[in-house]
């Protein structure tokens, strides 16, 4: 019964005309997509000059700090469409025109916090001395800091050259990035190197003469290097893998990394990692980061050895004599997958008990009842509201109230040109207008899953980091931008503190491996009513940790490589990158890669920044352990833990959020027992401390 009430309110009927919001028309070519840009600005500039020309003694909280957050905003979501179009339009000149306004956006921002009148402006005000409590406290600070760090108090000179290297940062990760997504390299192997590869990966690849052609895009490359059983077409692929795009790349990388320097140093920072951290960040120093890096590094070296060494002995037994005794970088998912499968676990056959539709339905549930929400699919939406026919919009309410909370697209399958990897997009955000009203938010799912062929359903692989947790996990991102309930666009959603925003889904990927809520995502292709069964429910859990110590020191290498191209310096990225390798993962680079040059996070706002996803881990993991105790599905937790954290957003400090919730300071003990490790005789304790 509640499946069938489920099915019916995902799919009520709604207005043809219908969309979230009258910010978004996907329609516009390339020409209509610039002039609008272009207008959008041009209604920007004139408002922020009308800010910046009241007299001081007539400045407001409203008229002033208030005003400035909602002309950036606004801003900001009246070329949403625009600039979102870049990652998943079907034209490639749309997605060059939304390229060009993601840029020209960009230093429109840069541009009004260098500008001394409106820094003046909230001088003014401050000086008034207003007492502020809150979200408006808050706002008034951070902005205020903002200008600072823009570089607005600076001589003239120096603000003009740091201006300029801002301007160029902006468009060099913008190329950055369409390189990226403009990738389409592929090689070409015999049938025989696709000896262990399933039949279905084998029929839906295209054909090259005699030969079958295979992408570097995530639904070729993962289930390759997991399954080929030809080391030479592992090391084929994973070489090419790890030079996409890295002749234009390259130097873009090493250009921002020196500008970043120099404008670090122009505003007084020995680094752009520590310019970074000082605003936006728990951590707030590179110091505090290291220790962290170098305290889980440690605790994590033996675990690595060992599992090093345990995929070591398959290779040996595989290959016999023909064994050179190496795990080698297109070896360790191999191997990896092997070890799974030693283990009872079939992720190719356990594949068939997800196909995403079953996935999409119970992830959906699960959702709902944990937060106390409703989802509704919108059916024909207005032409202008969506970017392919192939992408279905929702609607969320309040489960009590019945109230609109906001709206999320799910678009989950390859196209040309799109997007390459997983990834939520937060396009209109929730935030107080200037009639008083709240703005509906809207976000997106983008997503590479198998795309459904004739005949052939779109089956999703379960595991650590596979396609059903990305799913879960991306998800809640989605809450976080949707559910918020702050009043200004800078803290609205995931606008929190970067090495907190991966938290609130890292904790939600938990959900997965629960034998309870498997049940409620699985269901064969062919006959939803089959589970999957409990022994292979039971053996894919008890695999949750196969590898851990790899797959962290895999996430420490970024990490540590990305604070030693912003805090250390490095004359030569690949080189730090092959050095950090060996050392922390154990694993050499292979030798003439460029796995910097589509390291994207470091190029597309993680800059400084990617040793987030292990510290929020802790805070996941802590998060998690509440719900542990009072049960998965316990609506008042969920309740109490989408008004803390979710509907909060940034607008509090995070760490007054989390204790909130947790009723208790965090601490890392739940993060330690989740990788397999103990916190031993040391007590408990936060990132970093």
């Amino acid at each position: 019964m509640l499946n069938l009430l489920l099915a019916v309110a995902l799919c009520a009927p709604a207005r043809a005309d219908f969309s979230p919001s009258p910010d978004l028309n996907f329609t516009r070519d390339a020409r209509e997509l610039a002039a609008h840009c272009a207008a959008a600005r041009s209604r920007a500039e004139s408002r922020l000059q009308g800010l910046a020309k009241l007299p001081a003694r007539a400045r407001t909280f409203q008229n002033t700090p208030a005003a400035l957050d909602l002309i950036l905003w606004d801003l900001n979501d009246e070329t949403a469409s625009d600039t979102f179009s870049k990652y998943v339009s079907i034209s490639s000149s749309v997605r060059g025109a939304a390229n060009d306004c993601e840029t020209a956006i960009g230093q429109f921002m840069i541009d009004a916090y260098s500008r001394e009148d409106l820094y003046k402006a909230l001088g003014d005000y401050a000086a008034q001395k207003p007492v502020l409590a809150g979200e408006d406290a808050r706002l008034l600070r951070e902005e205020l800091l903002d200008f600072k760090r823009s570089g607005v108090a600076l001589p003239a000179a120096k603000r003009k050259r740091l201006e300029a290297i801002r301007r160029e940062i902006v468009k060099l990760e913008a190329d950055f990035s369409r390189n990226l997504n403009n990738v389409k390299d592929y090689a070409v192997f015999t049938r025989a190197q696709l000896d262990g590869l399933p039949a279905d990966y084998i029929a839906r690849l295209p054909r090259q003469g005699s030969g079958y052609r295979v992408s570097v895009d995530y639904p070729d490359y993962f289930p390759f290097m997991d399954n080929a059983k030809d080391p030479a077409a592992r090391r084929a692929l994973e070489t090419l893998f790890d030079n996409r795009a890295w002749r234009p790349n390259e130097p873009l990388l090493r250009r921002a990394l020196a500008l970043r320097r120099e404008a670090a140093r122009l505003l007084g920072y020995p680094n752009h990692a520590a310019y970074v951290l000082a605003q936006d960040h728990m951590a707030k120093n590179p110091a505090t980061v290291d220790r962290f890096l170098a305290r889980l590094a440690r605790r994590l070296k033996p675990l690595a050895e060992s599992e090093l060494r345990e995929l070591r002995r398959l290779k040996d037994q595989e290959l016999g004599k023909r064994s050179d005794h190496v795990i080698h970088l297109w070896d360790w998912r191999y191997y990896d997958n092997m070890l799974m499968r030693r283990h009872h676990v079939d992720t190719e056959k356990i594949k068939a008990y997800f196909p995403l539709q079953t996935v999409t339905r119970g992830l959906l549930e699960v959702y709902q009842k944990l937060l106390g929400v409703r989802f509704r699919r919108i059916k024909d939406p207005a032409p202008s509201a969506i970017w392919s026919p192939d992408v279905p919009l929702y609607e969320i309410s309040d489960a009590r109230s019945g109230r609109t909370i906001g709206y999320f697209y799910l678009d989950l399958f390859p196209r040309d040109g799109k997007y390459k990897h997983a990834a939520s997009f937060d396009i209109v955000h929730g935030r107080r207008l200037a009639d008083g009203s709240y703005q509906k938010p809207v976000s997106a799912i983008v997503a590479n899953f198998p795309r459904p062929e004739p005949g052939e359903p779109s089956l999703l692989h379960f595991g650590v980091h596979e396609e059903v947790e990305t799913f879960f996990h991306e998800f809640g991102h989605i809450m976080h931008q949707t559910l918020t309930q702050a009043r200004y666009g800078r803290f609205s959603g995931s606008n929190v503190a970067q090495d907190f925003v991966e938290a609130p889904s890292q904790m939600l990927e938990n959900w997965v491996w629960s034998p309870k809520i498997l049940d409620m995502l699985s269901g064969r292709y062919d006959d939803p009513s089959r589970k999957l069964p409990r022994k292979e429910l039971e053996e894919m859990i008890a695999s949750r940790n196969i590898d851990v110590g790899l797959k962290n020191e895999r996430q420490l290498v970024f990490a540590t490589v990305d604070m030693d191209y912003h805090e250390k310096g490095v004359s030569d990225p690949a080189a730090d990158w092959a050095r950090r390798s060996k050392q922390i993962m154990l694993i050499p680079m292979i030798p003439g890669t460029h796995p910097e040059a589509s390291f994207g996070h470091i190029m597309g706002g993680y800059d400084a920044g990617y040793y987030g996803y292990l510290w929020s881990q802790v805070y996941a993991d802590d998060m998690f352990s509440v719900f542990e105790k009072a049960g998965l599905l316990n609506p008042s937790v969920g309740l109490r833990y989408r008004g803390d954290i979710l509907e909060r957003g940034s607008s509090r400090d995070e760490e007054k959020s989390l204790e909130a919730f947790l009723g208790r300071k965090p601490n890392d003990e739940s993060f330690l027992r989740h990788i397999g490790l103990s916190s031993g005789n040391a007590a408990a304790s936060a990132p970093g401390r």
